[in-house]
C-alpha cells in the first residue's frame, strides 16, 4: 500500500494557504485511499491556537488519518481501515525508530528529528510511500536506516 504522510513543514504549507501545499493535499484527497497520514508528534509541533488558522485547521483534520490513532473507541464508520492505523504503535516500534535515530546519517549540522523518523517509520509500517517534506535529506537519512522500505521524500 503506498500512502503518503505529511510531517510538520507540509502542515504548516497547509495552514498558511500555500497553493502547492493545496493542489497536491487535494489531489490525494479526491483520490481515493488511504487518507493523507500525519504523526501525531507532527501536528503538535504545528499547532497552534489561533482564530486566523482556525478554519484551515478545522478542513484539513477532517481529510487526514493522525497517527497513532486515538484509543477511544470510535462510531465503525470511523473505524481505522488499515491494519497499520489500526495496530498503533509497540515498543519495539518506539525501539526502531530510537535506532534509526541513531543510525541516519545526517548533513552536517542538523539535529536529530524523531518526528522525522517516525514519519518514515509510518510510511514503511503501510509498506511505503511518499513524506511532504521540508526537510528531504533528513527524510532520505531515515529511510535509508530501514533496508528494503519504499519511502521517498517529497519536497514542499
Amino acid at each position: 500500500m503506498n500512502v503518503v504522510v505529511y510531517d510538520t513543514g507540509m502542515l504548516m504549507a497547509l495552514v498558511s494557504q500555500d497553493r502547492r501545499a493545496h493542489t497536491l493535499h487535494k489531489g490525494f484527497v479526491t483520490a481515493g485511499g488511504h487518507q493523507p497520514i500525519v504523526p501525531g508528534p507532527a501536528l503538535s509541533q504545528a499547532w497552534r491556537t489561533s482564530p486566523k488558522t482556525a478554519y484551515a485547521w478545522k478542513r484539513l483534520l477532517a481529510d487526514i488519518v493522525v497517527y497513532p490513532a486515538a484509543r477511544t473507541r470510535l462510531p465503525a464508520d470511523q473505524a481505522a481501515r488499515c491494519l497499520p492505523c489500526a495496530g498503533g504503535m509497540t515498543i519495539e516500534d518506539w525501539k526502531t525508530i530510537g535506532d534509526m535515530i541513531g543510525a541516519a546519517a545526517l548533513p552536517p549540522k542538523k539535529r536529530p528529528d524523531p518526528v522525522d523518523a517516525l514519519a518514515v517509520f509510518v510510511a514503511a509500517a503501510h509498506g511505503g510511500g511518499a513524506v511532504l517534506t521540508s526537510d528531504t535529506d533528513d527524510i532520505e537519512a531515515y529511510a535509508a536506516t530501514l533496508p528494503g522500505a519504499d519511502v521517498s521524500a517529497v519536497a514542499m
